[in-house]
């Protein structure tokens, strides 16, 4: 998913993998047939708002991902901000503008070919990406339930282990970027990480490496991971926004 960047993230590169910000995805699915039309509306009207809003300093960033391999969710928006009482006085504003900008009628007409919704409000938390890195990109989406009881013990893990190789990995230039995202409000899916890479050959390499560097300097900490994890799924989606 980790997931708010505009160029390609538009926030403080972060140096402690304990800061976290607010990070909320908003999933739609539409028709195949009506997936063009949204994207334009989404590039006419909502980018123009968020990017008003990231220039204002009201959000940190957003980003638009489309669906490459995975459930039905095919138009997906998500915002980044400081924490989220600022994400609900922005999104606010951004709903008042849309209005303003587009009319109700147009807006209904728009929220028809939504034929499934649902969001997702996450602590973005031990991500690191390359400043130099812009444009459209993979995003690998790894999402995980995990009992309550073990969140703490899985996130400890992914800190103290997989950060450092995923770090080292984005300094040498193989991913883009990676973090955490860990459920405040939304679904099931409570513990989960996403990985940015150019493109999806760059990505399936880079997952070989990580993994079977994870493997060869701490070869107890996957399966402790894997112990703790109730149930599994992966999206890989496509960054439309931000674009060269």
């Amino acid at each position: 998913m980790a997931v708010v960047f505009t160029q390609p993230l538009a926030y403080t590169q972060p140096t402690d993998p304990n800061y976290s910000d607010t990070f909320v995805l908003f999933e739609n699915s539409t028709r195949l047939s009506d997936q063009a039309a949204v994207f334009r509306a989404f590039d006419k009207y909502d980018r123009v708002i968020f990017n008003k809003l990231v220039d204002e300093g009201a959000i940190l960033g957003f980003g638009h991902m489309t669906h490459v391999w995975g459930d039905e969710y095919n138009h997906n928006v998500y915002v980044v901000a400081e924490n989220k009482q600022t994400f609900f006085t922005a999104i606010d504003r951004y709903a008042s503008e849309l209005y303003e900008m587009v009319g109700s009628e147009e807006i209904a007409d728009l929220q028809a070919k939504v034929l499934k919704h649902k969001d997702n409000i996450y602590t973005h938390t031990a991500y690191y990406y390359n400043e130099a890195a812009r444009g459209r990109n993979i995003v690998m989406r790894n999402l995980n339930n995990v009992s309550f009881a073990n969140q703490a013990e899985w996130v400890r893990l992914f800190r103290e282990y997989c950060y450092p190789i995923l770090k080292e990995m984005v300094d040498a230039g193989t991913i883009n970027a990676f973090g955490l995202l860990l459920h405040d409000f939304g679904d099931e899916w409570n513990t989960n990480y996403y990985i940015l890479a150019n493109d999806l050959p760059s990505f399936n390499s880079a997952w070989g490496e990580f993994i079977s560097t994870v493997n060869e300097r701490h070869p107890n900490v996957f399966p402790q991971l894997v112990e703790m994890t109730d149930a599994h799924k992966d999206n890989l989606l496509n960054q439309r926004v931000p674009a060269p």
